[in-house]
């Protein structure tokens, strides 16, 4: 008899096959074997369980029992006054709002293009011929070694693209506003985010993940950042969706010579939520600063997990997670900091 996990694994499968079939690679052969390669490792991974030592305090099996089927683009039963109570008016950003996923171009506030700043939707950025997209899209993230990430890798439709050009400070911050909306279906989607800061630039980027209506949702997200030699990056992530909301995210943060990155991550809601924050320092003198809070009441479940690698010498890291938990509760969380033989005269606390 098959399990629920394995008529969940046959049921992405068959999520990814439809993809395949429609425009999901626009053409590229690089991206349909990015894709393949992703799906065949979560056919090969399947669905961890508590058995799994990093995933031993989180039990993922509701997500393996249910149906969720794709996130439609309900962009038109979308009520756009309830993004009026998420998110400030007068939050002064480049704005870039998805809906279940799919980019909301009449939610959204984009600036005049500028040679400060690339901006713009992933799926923009895969049908056109963008070399930086391609040379940089999945090399961080590791769809190998992570279930999560390769079915995002697998089935990703759309997301963010932010490029910052070499020498550029931006003035304004970036905001991404990822609104789950689920129907009267369990619904389920996959947003990707990738982010590039060149030499020398400094960048702020504000992530929102927030719920409206009382559906059952489930959030895979995934995030790759990478920072050029001497850039500064801050990541502000603040999730507070629905009480019947899933939310799986994960960050990958890749730093060049003498650059900077600060996360910060504030977790308020979800019946589920674990948030994976991996940054390597791949450059000497780097530094990288993480920071996080969570407050969750009721029988809400939050893991926080981290991952630091200095790889070269000089590196300095800091790390600090606090959380507030009521009623029944659980937070998790686990932290590593791995100091390669590369990375003498490490500063890690």
């Amino acid at each position: 008899m098959m399990t629920s996990a394995a008529r969940a694994q046959t049921y992405y499968e068959r999520h990814f096959s439809e993809l395949e079939k429609g425009e999901g690679c626009y053409g590229k052969a690089w991206l349909r074997t990015l894709r393949e390669r992703a799906m065949a490792s979560f056919h090969e991974l399947g669905f961890p369980t508590t058995r799994d030592e990093e995933w031993k305090y989180t039990d993922v099996a509701p997500l393996a029992r249910a149906a969720f089927r794709p996130a439609g683009r309900d962009l038109d039963k979308f009520p756009s006054e309830a993004l009026a109570r998420l998110i400030p008016r007068d939050f002064d950003a480049h704005r870039l709002v998805f809906v279940n996923g799919y980019y909301a171009p009449g939610l959204s506030s984009l600036r005049p293009p500028s040679q400060e700043l690339e901006i713009g939707t992933l799926a923009a950025a895969l049908a056109g011929e963008n070399r930086w997209v391609e040379s940089h899209l999945g090399r961080y993230a590791s769809h190998e070694r992570h279930a999560f990430v390769a079915l995002n890798t697998a089935l990703m439709k759309d997301g963010a693209f932010v490029y910052v050009p070499a020498g550029r400070i931006l003035s304004r911050p970036i905001h991404l506003v990822f609104v789950s909306f689920p129907g009267d279906e369990a619904t389920v989607c996959h947003p990707r985010i990738l982010i590039g800061i060149g030499d020398r630039s400094e960048a702020a980027v504000v992530e929102s993940d927030v719920g409206v209506g009382e559906g059952v949702s489930f959030v895979n997200a995934v995030t790759e950042i990478v920072l050029g030699e001497s850039s500064v990056a801050e990541h502000y992530k603040l999730q507070r969706e629905g009480e019947h909301s899933y939310h799986l995210a994960t960050l990958q943060a890749h730093l060049g010579d003498h650059a900077n990155f600060t996360s910060h991550s504030i977790a308020l809601g979800g019946a589920l939520t674990r948030n994976e924050v991996n940054v390597v320092l791949d450059g000497q003198g780097c530094e990288c600063t993480l920071n996080g809070l969570y407050m969750v009441g009721g029988e809400q479940h939050v893991d926080n997990r981290t991952r630091i690698d200095h790889v070269k010498p000089h590196g300095t890291s800091r790390e600090l997670y606090k959380g507030i938990l009521d009623g029944k509760a659980r937070g998790v969380f686990n932290g590593k900091i791995y100091v390669h033989k590369t990375a003498p005269k490490t500063d890690a606390r």
